[in-house]
């Protein structure tokens, strides 16, 4: 096999090199041929590995999880001994081929799942997040085409930069900042009592202007309020709002 002989030249060229690669290409084809059983697996480099608090213990060996289909409720449940059996001959085979390969000894850890629908589920969670994170949220709607797609992927700090992204971008018309009526939407309640009422009624660059009125509807003062400090209410509110600009 072509990608074996490359395999052993280049553990013969670069024996002391990182092998997490190399080790997860020959484990991508194990994976294929037993993706009955097995949905995929996951290589650290000794250096890699987790450590206990204040633990000395120098890992020697890679880490390899292998997720496996054997929760409750898959067709390997429960695990009979005949399951257990075929789960230790994957194992051993999956050692003796990085071994052989490789000459690197593996410490070898199993994760139940029902089904690789939810591993595949889990990757596209996680590709999404990261997605955002690499492109930033507007960019990130334009490239899943819909906010609604990874609105239930994003947290409080996400939204917040979105909203400054857009003011920034929108605020460029404006010469900064801009209020609401100029780009046609109304102010935003941000609370009332007896004596006064107060709405957001200024977008900048790092927060909300937000003006007081007493109960004439006279202008009496207003403040400022930075992003972050706004209810999570009031920025689904501008979320909402800067989506249409």
């Amino acid at each position: 096999m072509n990608l074996r002989h490359d395999i052993k030249r280049i553990l013969r060229e670069e024996t002391n090199k990182d092998l997490t690669l190399v080790i997860e290409m020959l484990l991508e084809g194990f994976v294929n041929d037993h993706k009955d059983i097995l949905c995929k697996v996951e290589v650290k480099h000794p250096d890699k590995r987790t450590k206990l608090p204040h633990s000395d213990n120098v890992y020697e060996n890679y880490r390899v999880t292998f997720y496996l289909i054997g929760g409750y409720g898959s067709d390997n449940w429960p695990a009979t001994q005949s399951v257990r059996r075929m789960f230790d001959d994957l194992m051993n085979e999956a050692w003796d081929l990085i071994y052989n390969y490789t000459g690197q000894k593996l410490d070898m850890f199993i994760k139940h799942v029902n089904s690789c629908d939810d591993i595949i589920k889990e990757s596209k969670d996680n590709s999404i997040s990261d997605m955002i994170k690499t492109l930033g949220v507007s960019d990130a709607i334009k490239y899943f085409g819909n906010y609604y797609t990874i609105e239930t992927y994003l947290k409080v700090v996400d939204k917040v930069n979105f909203i400054k992204e857009k003011v920034a971008e929108l605020g460029e018309e404006f010469g900064g900042g801009f209020g609401l009526v100029e780009i046609d939407e109304e102010p935003i309640h941000y609370g009332e009592d007896e004596n006064e009422l107060r709405q957001i009624e200024y977008l900048g660059k790092n927060g909300v202007t937000v003006a007081v009125y007493d109960a004439d509807i006279e202008h009496m003062d207003e403040f400022n309020v930075m992003y972050e400090s706004l209810s999570v209410e009031i920025i689904e509110q501008l979320v909402e709002i800067l989506l249409n600009h």
